[in-house]
C-alpha cells in the first residue's frame, strides 16, 4: 500500500462527506454542515494547500457545491467487509517489516542524526527465542552498578580483548585517514559503542536479535551524544539476511569492519544457519575488510569435556561458570548441533549454544572469500596485546592486570581469581580479511 497521500485522501474523505449529505433529508442542519465544508475548503487554502491539486468535482464553491464521486478509493488494505475492523499494532509491524521500500524505512526516523529505527525480528525458533528472552530479560544497569559485579574483573578482560582486535585489526585496515563503515552482528545493549568511537565511524550499524537490548542500545547512543550516525535492526542475522530488514541505501557502500562478539555459537545449530552467518557477512564486507570477533575455542571445550573421568559425567565449572553437554561426540562427528547449555555467575543463565568447530568454521569462511589472519586463545591475546604499547597501557588503566606484580614476577597474569581465568581461556579471538573470489 502507497504511503500517505494528502490529496487522495482529502478528496475521498471531502466526496464521502458531500455524498452522505445530499442523500440525507435536506434539513437546516444539513445546510449549515455544506456551508462549513465550504469554509472549511477555503480555510485549508489558506494554509497552503494546494487547490489546484486536488480535482474540481472534489471542491464545493459557496452554497452550490458540485455533485460529488461516489467514494470508490483505488487502494485498500482489506477487504470492505473488514473495513470497520482495525489493523492490531503486531499486524502493522509485521507489514512494515516486510517492506523493501526504503522511503518507508526513512519515514520511521524521528532524527536524522539516529539513523535506522528498530526493526521488528521475523519469527524465529522457539530455541533461539530463548536466547532472545533471556537477554530481553537482563537489565540494564548503570556503571556503579557493573562495578560491583562479582565478575567484574572478567568483563574487565573481555572488554579489553574486544578494544585489542578492534586496535590490531580493524584499525589498520581503514587506512590512516579512512572512517570506518562498521557493522556490529549481535550487538547487545551497545556496550562497545565507546570502542568504535575511537575510530571515527563514518556509520556504525547495530543488530541484535534481542529486541529490548537493541532498544537499550539506541538508548546508550542518543545519550552518549556520539558525532557519528549509528542505525539500529532487530532481527536474526543468522537466519536472514541483512537486506530483508537494512534498506539497501544504508548497506551500499561495503562496510570496512564487521565484528561479532561473543554471540557466533548461537547460529551454530545447523549447517544453513552457519551460511546465512558467513554469506551475510562476506556480501557486506568490501575487499580488503576485516571481520573479527570472539567465540568458545572448541578445542578447549571438548579437551575439558574429555578430561572428565566418567563417559557418564557431561558437565564441567567451578563457582563461576557451568558447561553442561548433551552428548558426547568424536572429534569432527557433529561439526554442527553439539549442544551445550552453560551458566555464567552474574551474565548468562543456562542458555543453549553449540560448539563452533574450528576447522569446519575456518573452511566455510574460505568459500566465502573470508581469509584467516589471527587466531588465539584469550590468554594468548594477553600475551601479544601486552607487547603493544597503547594496548599495555589500556591493560593497566581498565585494572586488568597489575604493573607491579608484572614487574616483580616478569609473568604478564591477569588480577583475578583462578576460577574466572578459567572461564577466559575458553575463549578464542580471531580476524579474517576479505579476499576476491
Amino acid at each position: 500500500m502507497p504511503g500517505y497521500d494528502p490529496v487522495r485522501d482529502l478528496r475521498d474523505s471531502s466526496n464521502q462527506s458531500n455524498f452522505d449529505i445530499r442523500h440525507s433529508a435536506p434539513t437546516e442542519e444539513n445546510a449549515r454542515e455544506l456551508m462549513a465544508g465550504s469554509s472549511n475548503t477555503q480555510e485549508s487554502s489558506s494554509n497552503g494547500t494546494n487547490l489546484e491539486a486536488i480535482p474540481k468535482e472534489s471542491v464545493t464553491h459557496g452554497e452550490a457545491p458540485m455533485e460529488p464521486i461516489a467514494y470508490q478509493p483505488t487502494y485498500r488494505w482489506s477487504a470492505p467487509t473488514t473495513i470497520l475492523t482495525p489493523i492490531t499494532f503486531e499486524e502493522m509491524e509485521r507489514r512494515r517489516a516486510r517492506s523493501k521500500n526504503p522511503l518507508r524505512h526513512r519515514e520511521r526516523n524521528t532524527d536524522d542524526s539516529v539513523g535506522g529505527r528498530i526493526r521488528p525480528y521475523a519469527e524465529i525458533s522457539a530455541e533461539n527465542g530463548s536466547v532472545a528472552e533471556h537477554y530481553n530479560k537482563r537489565q540494564n544497569i548503570d556503571r556503579e552498578t557493573r562495578e560491583s559485579s562479582p565478575i567484574i574483573p572478567l568483563k574487565r578482560f573481555n572488554n579489553w580483548i574486544k578494544s585489542a582486535l578492534i586496535a590490531m585489526y580493524a584499525q589498520p585496515a581503514l587506512g590512516e585517514h579512512a572512517q570506518a563503515r562498521v557493522l556490529e552482528m549481535g550487538c547487545g545493549k551497545g556496550g562497545d559503542l565507546m570502542k568504535w568511537d575511537r575510530q571515527h565511524p563514518s556509520i556504525l550499524v547495530m543488530i541484535d536479535v534481542a529486541e529490548v537490548s537493541v532498544n537499550q542500545a539506541r538508548e546508550r547512543y542518543e545519550s552518549g551524544r556520539f558525532r557519528w550516525p549509528a542505525s539500529f535492526f532487530a532481527f536474526d542475522c543468522f537466519r536472514e539476511p541483512l537486506s530483508s530488514h537494512i534498506p539497501q541505501e544504508i548497506l551500499d557502500p561495503k562496510f570496512d569492519t564487521i565484528s561479532l562478539q561473543f554471540c557466533m555459537h548461537y547460529g551454530w545449530d545447523t549447517e544453513e544457519h552457519a551460511r546465512v552467518m558467513l554469506k551475510n557477512i562476506a556480501q557486506n564486507l568490501r575487499p580488503g575488510g576485516t571481520f573479527i570477533g570472539t567465540t568458545p575455542d572448541s578445542e578447549t571445550l571438548m579437551g575439558r569435556l574429555d578430561a572428565i573421568d566418567s563417559e557418564g559425567e557431561l558437565s564441567f565449572g567451578n563457582e563461576n561458570y557451568r558447561i553442561e553437554f548433551e552428548h558426547r561426540y568424536e572429534d569432527g562427528e557433529k561439526p554442527f548441533g553439539n549442544k551445550y547449555h552453560f551458566w555464567l555467575e552474574d551474565a548468562v543463565d543456562d542458555v543453549p549454544e553449540y560448539v563452533v568447530e574450528w576447522a569446519t568454521f575456518e573452511r566455510l569462511a574460505e568459500e566465502y572469500g573470508l581469509k584467516l589472519l589471527y587466531r588465539s586463545r584469550f590468554d594468548q591475546i594477553l600475551a601479544d596485546g601486552y607487547e603493544k604499547p597503547r594496548l599495555r597501557s589500556l591493560l593497566e588503566r581498565m585494572r586488568v592486570v597489575n604493573p607491579k606484580q608484572v614487574a616483580e614476577t616478569g609473568e604478564v597474569s591477569p588480577a583475578m581469581p583462578a576460577s574466572m581465568w578459567d572461564v577466559c581461556t575458553l575463549y578464542v579471538g580471531f580476524a579474517f580479511e576479505k579476499v576476491a573470489l
